[in-house]
C-alpha cells in the first residue's frame, strides 16, 4: 500500500518544469549532469522535497535507533532488578546481623542487671534473716504479737456486745489473713499439707454459709454441729493453747474457736430480728436432729474421702520419703505415744491410718451430739464458749510456766555463766596489770647496775 506522502512527492517531482534541477540530480554523479553549468539558485519547489525526504531519513533512523533500544530494554531492566535484589538481599542479611547482634547485647544486660538484683534480693534477705535471728529482735517481735495478741482477746468481747453485725466480717477477714501466712510459713518447712485438714474445711464451709448460701438451712445444721462440736472440741481434745506471742499458736487457737463464735453471733445476737441477711434462721429455733446429723456426716466423710484419695494415696511417697508431714503422720508416729497414738495402733502400724479415721468418725458424731444442745439453750452456749477459751488460756499458762519458763532458765543460766567468766577474766587482767609495774622497775634496777659497773671500769 502507497502512503499519501510518496504519491505526493511523486507527483511534485514528475510536476518539475523543464529545465529545474532535481534533488537528486544535485547529488547525481551522472556526468552528464556534473558537466552542465550548476544553476545558481535553487528553486522554490525543490526546498520542500529536501526537507521531506529529510524528514524520512530522521524518521527512518529515530525509528532503527528506537527498535535497537526497546531490544535492549528488557536486559536492562532484568538487571536492574538483579542488582536491586542484590542489594536488599544483603541490606537484609546487613539488618538481620545487626538485629541479632543488639538482641545478643540487650539480652546480656538483662541477665546482668537481672543476676545483680537477685544478688541484691539474696543479699537483703539473707542479712534480713540475720537480724531477725538477733535476741533483740526476737524479744521486739515477741512483744508485739503479744500485744496484738491481747487487744484481740479485749477487742472480740467488746464486737459481740457492741457491734454483732460486725463479728461475721472480721472472722472472715482473720482467718483468711492468718491461714496465708501460715501457709507461706509452713510451705517452706513441707508441712502445707496441714492446712488440708478437717479444721480448715470447715472454716471454709462456714464462710460459704455465711457469704453464699445464708438461706439454706441443711448448711446452716452442718456447719453448726461441725463448728460447736468436732472443730469446738480440738482445742481440748489437742491441747491448743493461747501463747500470744507465738503467731502459730494464735493461729491454731484462732482457726477453732473463731467459727463457733461467729456462729453464736448468728444465732443470739445479730440485731436482724426478720432474719433478712442469715433467712435460714427463720422458723429454726431447734435444728431437726435427722437432717442435720446427716447434713454434718455427709460433709465431714466428703472431705474424708477426698483427704484420704488426694494425700493419704496419691502423696503416699512423698510422705514416706520425708518430703511431705500430714497430721496424720505426725500424730501416728509420735514418739512420746500418746493416747491417741496409742489407740490408732491397736491393729497394728499397717491399719493405724484407717483406724483412726473410724475413731475421727465416732468422734465427730458425738461432738455433734452435743452441738445439737448448744443451738437451743442460749446460756449453755455461752458458757461452753467462755469454758473452751479458758481451757486455751490455761494450756497458755502451762505452757508458760513448763516450757517457756524452762527456756528462760536455760537463757539466764547461760547469761550467769558469761557474767562469771567475764568478771574472771577481768580480775586476770587486773592481776597482769599489777604485775607488769613490778617488772619494769626490776629491769630498770638491772639496767642502772649495769651501766655503773662500766662506769667504774672506765674510772679504772
Amino acid at each position: 500500500m502507497v502512503d499519501s506522502d510518496d504519491l505526493a512527492l511523486e507527483r511534485s517531482v514528475s510536476a518539475l518544469e523543464p529545465g529545474e534541477a532535481t534533488y537528486e540530480d544535485a547529488y547525481s554523479t551522472d556526468p552528464a549532469i556534473l558537466s552542465e553549468p550548476a544553476s545558481p539558485t535553487l528553486s522554490p519547489r525543490l526546498v520542500p522535497n529536501i526537507l521531506t525526504q529529510l524528514s524520512f531519513s530522521l524518521d527512518a533512523f529515530i525509528s532503527q535507533n528506537l527498535d535497537e533500544e526497546l531490544t535492549e530494554l528488557p536486559l536492562l531492566a532484568t538487571q536492574v532488578y538483579n542488582n536491586l535484589r542484590s542489594d536488599l538481599s544483603k541490606t537484609k542479611h546487613q539488618l538481620k546481623h545487626h538485629v541479632g547482634t543488639t538482641k545478643r547485647q540487650i539480652r546480656h544486660q538483662v541477665d546482668h542487671t537481672a543476676n545483680n538484683l537477685k544478688s541484691q534480693v539474696d543479699t537483703s534477705i539473707m542479712i534480713w534473716k540475720k537480724n531477725m535471728k538477733k535476741a533483740s529482735v526476737v524479744r521486739f517481735m515477741d512483744k508485739v504479737a503479744f500485744t496484738l495478741g491481747m487487744f484481740e482477746c479485749c477487742c472480740t468481747p467488746w464486737l459481740v456486745s457492741q457491734h454483732p453485725e460486725w463479728i461475721p466480717f472480721v472472722h472472715t477477714s482473720q482467718v483468711v489473713l492468718l491461714v496465708a501466712v501460715r501457709y507461706f510459713l509452713y510451705k517452706k518447712k513441707s508441712w502445707h499439707f496441714f492446712l488440708l485438714d478437717m479444721c480448715y474445711f470447715v472454716n471454709v464451709v462456714v464462710i460459704l454459709y455465711l457469704y453464699v448460701f445464708p438461706q439454706s438451712q441443711a448448711l446452716l445444721g452442718a456447719v453448726w454441729l461441725l463448728s460447736l462440736g468436732p472443730l469446738a472440741f480440738a482445742i481440748v481434745t489437742w491441747r491448743n493453747s493461747l501463747v500470744l506471742h507465738s503467731l502459730d499458736k494464735v493461729t491454731s487457737v484462732y482457726i477453732h474457736m473463731s467459727p463457733p463464735i461467729a456462729l453464736y453471733v448468728v444465732r443470739w445476737l445479730y440485731p436482724d430480728p426478720d432474719h433478712t441477711r442469715y433467712p435460714a434462721l427463720k422458723g429454726m429455733d431447734v435444728l431437726p436432729t435427722v437432717s442435720s446429723l446427716m447434713a454434718a456426716i455427709a460433709l465431714y466423710l466428703t472431705w474424708q474421702v477426698a483427704y484420704y484419695v488426694f494425700v493419704v494415696v496419691r502423696q503416699r511417697e512423698k510422705i514416706e520419703a520425708g518430703k511431705r508431714v500430714t497430721s496424720y503422720t505426725w500424730l501416728l508416729n509420735d514418739p512420746k505415744g500418746g493416747m491417741i497414738s496409742k489407740a490408732a495402733h491397736t491393729f497394728g502400724a499397717k491399719y493405724s491410718i484407717i483406724t483412726f479415721m473410724a475413731m475421727q468418725l465416732v468422734y465427730t458424731f458425738v461432738t455433734c451430739l452435743f452441738a445439737l444442745l448448744l443451738y437451743r439453750n442460749f446460756k449453755l452456749n455461752t458458757l461452753f464458749l467462755v469454758g473452751l477459751f479458758n481451757v486455751s488460756v490455761w494450756n497458755g499458762a502451762c505452757y508458760y510456766m513448763e516450757v517457756f519458763s524452762k527456756q528462760y532458765e536455760k537463757q539466764l543460766s547461760m547469761l550467769a555463766a558469761e557474767v562469771t567468766s567475764a568478771v574472771a577474766a577481768n580480775q586476770l587482767a587486773q592481776a597482769n596489770n599489777g604485775e607488769h609495774p613490778r617488772q619494769e622497775e626490776a629491769e630498770e634496777a638491772s639496767l642502772a647496775n649495769e651501766q655503773k659497773s662500766e662506769a667504774d671500769k672506765k674510772n679504772d
